[in-house]
């Protein structure tokens, strides 16, 4: 059987390159790409080691003032980095507000009228596009900073102990098998949630022009969409309670395992202090990138809604 998640990032990809154009999205990605991979070099691989340091020339007698100020100095020039970075997510931003009206005017600017129940159809043009864009953007922007803080951090957990390193790779495998379990339930429950939002749009407007026989439609539309986002609110929860589980296990594991290793003259204090600061950005990295990837997998029944409608509307042309 396929994985959900291949299938949801296939889409996604392709969706973004024809909505928004292949050059402008490449631009945006590269700018964004930029912005995180300096963030998750300054934060998950040099402050634990920074960290070590500043520990290592506290706990000398005198301290160690050469370390040390090296150390402050580290992490000034981290605390620039990190906020200078945040101008290079302007590009990225415009580019994803400009794909919106790009793919809008795709479907309505074809001459040929809506035809049929146009209930559904509104809300696809409305809501569904923007939907859809803002969810993959944010998206990309959880999953890509957060693997990327992950790396750096288990890069150095790996320099400061190898066997930390082995330890914190074991949360992958359940949170992968929670993320699949997310994305294919995620999608229908979406699917409700996205088809009655829109139904709604078109009977409130009916409703409010003087249709009166529309508020029974108004309000069967709002209980159906009421059942479709508590089922994701459902799987968020089983999500997080996983994830968080983990996530806090973790430094717990690294402190034990830390300890015996310490008694037996194998580990540094420094040392277990950055890999202490390491695993907890590790785990919360982990746990928020495959977070990205369910929030990723939300849009994936109204990429379809959106692709039925412009395959539709371009047979009409």
């Amino acid at each position: 059987m396929a994985l959900k998640i291949a299938e949801m990032l296939w889409k996604t990809a392709r969706f973004m390159f024809e909505g928004l154009g292949r050059g402008n999205t490449i631009r945006g990605f590269v700018f964004a790409s930029i912005t995180y991979l300096i963030r998750s070099i300054a934060l998950g691989l040099m402050l634990p080691l920074i960290l070590r340091d500043v520990v290592e020339a506290l706990s000398v007698s005198p301290p160690n003032a050469r370390l040390l100020n090296n150390g402050l100095l580290s992490l000034a020039i981290v605390a620039v980095s990190v906020s200078a970075s945040e101008w290079l997510l302007k590009p990225f931003w415009q580019y994803m507000a400009r794909g919106i009206v790009q793919i809008k005017r795709a479907i309505v600017d074809r001459r040929t009228p809506m035809e049929g129940d146009s209930k559904d159809v509104i809300g696809r043009i409305v809501s569904d596009v923007d939907f859809v864009i803002w969810n993959n953007s944010t998206s990309f922007s959880i999953i890509l900073p957060n693997f990327l803080t992950m790396f750096a951090s288990l890069a150095a957990m790996i320099q400061l102990s190898p066997l930390f390193g082995l330890i914190s790779l074991s949360l992958i495998p359940p949170l992968t098998a929670t993320t699949e379990y997310y994305v294919r339930k995620a999608e229908e429950a979406r699917n409700v949630e996205r088809s009655f939002y829109s139904q709604s749009i078109h009977f409130a407007e009916r409703f409010l022009n003087g249709g009166r026989d529309e508020l029974l439609g108004f309000q069967a539309s709002l209980e159906r969409w009421l059942k479709g986002i508590s089922r994701l609110i459902f799987y968020d929860r089983v999500f997080w309670f996983t994830g968080l589980i983990l996530s806090t296990i973790l430094p717990f594991i690294i402190l034990w395992v830390g300890l015996g290793e310490l008694e037996k003259g194998l580990l540094a204090v420094g040392s277990l202090a950055g890999s202490l600061y390491a695993s907890v950005n590790y785990s919360m990295a982990l746990v928020n990138g495959f977070w990205g990837l369910c929030v990723l997998g939300q849009s994936l029944a109204a990429v379809r809604r959106v692709e039925a409608l412009s395959r539709e509307r371009m047979g009409a042309a």
